[in-house]
């Protein structure tokens, strides 16, 4: 009767058990190796939150405007106007006609929108910054001294300054020379209303 050789078995079986091994091997699951996913987070620029808002109609006519005076802040309105297919106009004429809802909070968003106005719109931001500075000195002139943009702060000094210039020019700066005085205004609040005089000196 034949025999196998012990030697011959003993490298089948260590063939067999390579074999194995390499087949498990082969079969274990890759996705350890596979890069984790990251959910995609979509910045929408202030030009398309404020219209978003504008043509909304699931909310009041109130609440639009007061979420879109939070909005406002670093807007462009050359952008807006092509998004909105040119409603800059409506669409600072509605926040004017509501301006009763502009209070401190909404200020510095306010006063951070006026980039690329231009024609009728910026004469509409004006009367919004203008009845604003009429109604609330004080927390205006606090607002634009808290802006760290120079050229931003006289861009709204300078549109207040238009809308008071349809008024008696001469009593609007009597009116505003006792400010320069004011006790109660820091040395930065006293420089925004010496800068709206001088705007008003040099339409």
């Amino acid at each position: 009767m034949f025999k196998p050789n012990i030697a011959y078995l003993f490298l089948m079986a260590v063939l067999f058990l390579v074999t194995a091994c390499s087949s498990n091997q082969a079969e274990a699951p890759t996705s350890s190796s596979e890069p984790a996913t990251t959910a995609v987070i979509d910045h929408n620029s202030p030009a398309e939150n404020v219209f978003s808002l504008y043509k909304g109609e699931d909310m009041s006519t109130e609440n639009k405007v007061t979420n879109m005076l939070a909005q406002l802040e670093g807007i462009d309105w050359a952008e807006y106007n092509r998004l909105s297919n040119s409603q800059t106009l409506a669409t600072l004429e509605l926040l004017y006609t509501y301006r009763s809802l502009i209070t401190p909070e909404h200020y510095r968003s306010l006063f951070l929108a006026t980039t690329n106005l231009d024609g009728a719109s910026a004469e509409q931001y004006a009367a919004i910054a203008g009845e604003l500075f009429t109604k609330d000195t004080e927390g205006v002139v606090q607002a634009l001294a808290d802006l760290s943009d120079d050229a931003n702060r006289q861009s709204v000094i300078s549109s207040i300054a238009y809308h008071l210039g349809y008024q008696d020019v001469s009593q609007v700066k009597q009116e505003l020379e006792p400010w320069q005085t004011n006790k109660g205004l820091d040395d930065r609040e006293k420089n925004v209303i010496a800068s709206l005089i001088d705007a008003l000196n040099n339409p």
